[in-house]
C-alpha cells in the first residue's frame, strides 16, 4: 500500500531543498567578490580613509526569490497542518495563527481594532478543534509585544511578517557587511601587512566573529598606504523592519524550518481530524 506524505510535511521538505538552492545561490554572490575598498578624503582635516564599499547588491540576484520560496513552504505548511487540525466544513479557511500571547483572553479596555480582530480570529480558528491542540497552539504564540529586538525576534513572527511582505513586493534582501574579513596593506616602500582588518570602535560579535558594516572606515592604516585590499564573507540578511532590524539568511530559516519540523508538527500531529 502506497503512503501518502501529508502535504504540511511535503512542504517542509520543499522548503529545505530551497534552502539547499539558497545556499548556492549565496555561495555564487560571496564567490563574485561583490565589495571594494575605496579610499577618500574626509573631514576638515582632510584625513586620508579607507572604506569597505558594496558594489553589488544581493537584491538584484536570484536570492529574494529562493527565499520567498522557502518562506512561502513553510508557511503553507503551517497553514496546511492547520486545516488538519479543524473540522472538515471549515478547513477553507483555516489560518495558523501567529498572534499574541493572551489573544484567546476577553478585550481589554479601549484595545485597537486590529487586537480586537485577532481575539475574534482565534475564537473562530480554534473553535473546532481538540483542546489538546489549542493548548498547543496558546504556548506556540509569540509574545505580546513588537519584538524589538532582533537578537530575540520570534520565528513564528519573522516568518509571518516575511510572508505577508512577500505577497506584495519582492523582500528586502541586503548585503549589511562582511564577517571574517582579512586585509592586506601595501605601503609606498612595497611593504605589505597581512592581518585581520579592524574598524574603529570594533567589538567582535558574540561568537566572536568581526563583522564589518557596509561603508564602514578601516582603522590603524598606516599613512603611507597605497592600496588595501580584503577578502571576506559577505552576510546576507532580510530586513525586519528600520534601517538596523534584519536578520541573517539563511540560518534564519533553517532555524525556523527546525522548529517546524521538530517541535510543531509533532507536537499538533496526535490532534489531526480524520
Amino acid at each position: 500500500m502506497t503512503m501518502i506524505v501529508p502535504s504540511y510535511i511535503a512542504k517542509v521538505s520543499r522548503a529545505k531543498e530551497h534552502l539547499v538552492e539558497l545556499e548556492e545561490a549565496i555561495e555564487r554572490f560571496a564567490d563574485s567578490e561583490p565589495y571594494a575598498v575605496r579610499q577618500g578624503v574626509e573631514g576638515k582635516k582632510n584625513t586620508k580613509v579607507w572604506r569597505l564599499i558594496f558594489t553589488r547588491s544581493p537584491a538584484d540576484t536570484d536570492i529574494p526569490i529562493i527565499a520567498a520560496d522557502v518562506i512561502y513552504n513553510l508557511r503553507s505548511s503551517l497553514d496546511h497542518l492547520m486545516s488538519a487540525l479543524v473540522a472538515k466544513k471549515d478547513r477553507n479557511s483555516a489560518i495558523f495563527p501567529v498572534y499574541f500571547q493572551g489573544v484567546w483572553e476577553p478585550p481589554e479596555p479601549g484595545e485597537d481594532q486590529q487586537r480586537l480582530k485577532l481575539r475574534a480570529r482565534w475564537t473562530s480558528d480554534t473553535a473546532t478543534m481538540r483542546p489538546e491542540a489549542v493548548a498547543f497552539l496558546k504556548g506556540a504564540q509569540p509574545p505580546d509585544d513588537d519584538g524589538q529586538d532582533v537578537e530575540d525576534a520570534n520565528l513564528l513572527r519573522v516568518l509571518n511578517r516575511w510572508s505577508n511582505r512577500d505577497r506584495h513586493e519582492k523582500l528586502p534582501v541586503i548585503a549589511p557587511g562582511l564577517s571574517i574579513m582579512l586585509a592586506r596593506i601595501t605601503q609606498s616602500d612595497g611593504t605589505q601587512q597581512l592581518g585581520l582588518a579592524k574598524t574603529p570602535g570594533w567589538q567582535p560579535l558574540r561568537d566572536a566573529q568581526p563583522f564589518f558594516k557596509d561603508n564602514a572606515r578601516f582603522a590603524e592604516v598606516p599613512e603611507d598606504a597605497v592600496k588595501v585590499e580584503i577578502k571576506g564573507a559577505p552576510s546576507i540578511a532580510i530586513g525586519v523592519g528600520g534601517p538596523e532590524r534584519y536578520l541573517g539568511i539563511p540560518e534564519h530559516l533553517h532555524l525556523t524550518a527546525k522548529l517546524i519540523e521538530q517541535a510543531i508538527i509533532p507536537g499538533l500531529v496526535p490532534y489531526v481530524q480524520a
